[in-house]
């Protein structure tokens, strides 16, 4: 298998040299790596989250439930977003006559994702500092306004604007990966990639730049 870091150096060498019948070994490493990292995230936050269910005047067995359902979440949304980025990246790449296995495509949308290694460990890093080191003021009682202020609170930032902007280089570096990716998975041109993957990234983003905006407080 390739050196991953030619992977980060050299994309396009990269998925040359995996050839027409890729390993998932290595992308299927990758995303565990994202949901481990956002399980260990999702402990970090437990605690403020019990806090925030206390305050409320939500019965314990409802905010375990809760944190159940985050936790199973987290762990499962990286493997649902690999297979659902790879999917679409099959059907758009199609309008380009583009040719390659669905398993292809698979192990290098996988590839894709190293970066969101690095922005789900910067995300961890951010979150615990915010929530646990600096930490929020959860109100005693939660009525209508101090739900808003909290709310609010929670939205707006130094800190959430940080986490914002990373997510966005994060995700532009994993799309430049992809197009490479696309390149060889699907027999495409430089150019037909970068358009099969442009559009699903975009709406991604779009997302991520509303939460910037609204973390700077411009929207």
């Amino acid at each position: 298998m390739p050196s991953a870091l030619s992977l980060l150096t050299d994309p396009e060498a990269f998925f040359g040299r995996q050839g027409t019948d890729p390993s998932l070994k290595g992308p299927l490493v990758v995303v565990t790596l994202i949901a481990a990292v956002n399980a260990v995230a999702s402990v970090f936050q437990f605690r403020f989250m019990a806090r925030l269910f206390e305050n409320s005047g939500m019965g314990s067995g409802f905010a375990t439930a809760i944190q159940a359902f985050s936790f199973v979440f987290v762990i499962a949304g990286p493997f649902v977003v690999w297979l659902l980025y790879a999917g679409v990246f099959q059907g758009i790449s199609v309008l380009f006559d583009g040719d390659g296995d669905f398993s292809t495509t698979l192990a290098f949308v996988g590839w894709g994702f190293v970066p969101s290694v690095m922005g789900s460990v910067a995300s961890m890093v951010i979150n615990y500092y915010r929530f646990n080191v600096r930490g929020i003021d959860v109100p005693s009682e939660m009525s209508v306004e101090a739900y808003q202020q909290f709310s609010q609170s929670l939205q707006t930032g130094p800190l959430v604007a940080l986490s914002a902007a990373l997510g966005i280089v994060f995700t532009l570096w994993s799309a430049f990966l992809w197009t490479f990716g696309l390149r060889h998975a699907r027999s495409l041109s430089v150019r037909q990639a970068a358009l099969t993957v442009a559009l699903p990234v975009l709406v991604g983003l779009a997302f991520t730049t509303r939460t910037l905006l609204v973390a700077l407080e411009v929207m």
